[in-house]
């Protein structure tokens, strides 16, 4: 009676486990978060244009030094704006130029860092779409299995070893996974934060 209860619900869950995907534009993609796959300068800057002569920001050793320190994730935000104003006012009468190159700066380090998490979900995703499918079928083997005449218990016990530790593996990943996907997030809120720090030291 254990035994049939215990393949029940590895089958179950097998079949749950499987079919936990997020619905998402894009099948590949894991997180519950709706896919963004670029990020765009205007919804994050409503200060000065950012032009060509922008890009090259890091030619600008003060400029580059202070967009290597602020976007650590590991640097407090209001520090992060403390050294913004700091910055904004040793710049003097060239303020606003510097500033612009700043945000230049920022958007194009963090996008680019962004945009390397997204490229690792995907690949997680698609990692896990496999595991899933690994999961129905060893499912659909052991319920096979099980209602073989005559039965095959030495195959049953394997099998059933074998479904549970994967579905734990399954589960671990998706667990993880939910830190993996607040990432990017984080990186979102990070430059949003930053913007504002920048513009707010242009009046």
């Amino acid at each position: 009676m254990k035994r049939t209860l215990l393949l029940a619900t590895l089958l179950a869950g097998a079949s749950s486990l499987a079919m936990a995907a997020p619905r998402n534009s894009d099948p590949d993609w894991p997180c519950e978060q709706v896919k963004v796959s670029e990020l765009s300068v205007g919804s994050f800057w409503n200060g000065p244009a950012i032009d060509a002569a922008t890009a090259d920001w890091q030619k600008d050793a003060a400029v580059a030094s202070l967009v290597g320190a602020v976007t650590q994730r590991r640097l407090p935000m209001d520090e992060a704006g403390q050294r913004i104003a700091a910055f904004a006012k040793q710049a003097g009468d060239d303020k606003q130029h510097e500033l612009v190159l700043v945000f230049a700066g920022v958007f194009d380090v963090l996008n680019q860092e962004r945009r390397k998490v997204i490229d690792g979900l995907d690949r997680f995703g698609q990692r896990q779409k496999v595991l899933a499918a690994n999961l129905r079928q060893e499912g659909e083997g052991l319920r096979a299995a099980q209602t073989s005449t005559p039965p095959d218990d030495a195959k049953v016990a394997d099998l059933t070893k074998h479904l549970l530790w994967d579905q734990q593996f399954f589960e671990t990943r998706r667990q993880s996974l939910r830190f993996a996907c607040d990432v990017a997030t984080t990186i979102e809120q990070r430059l949003y934060g930053l913007s504002q720090a920048i513009q707010q030291n242009l009046g």
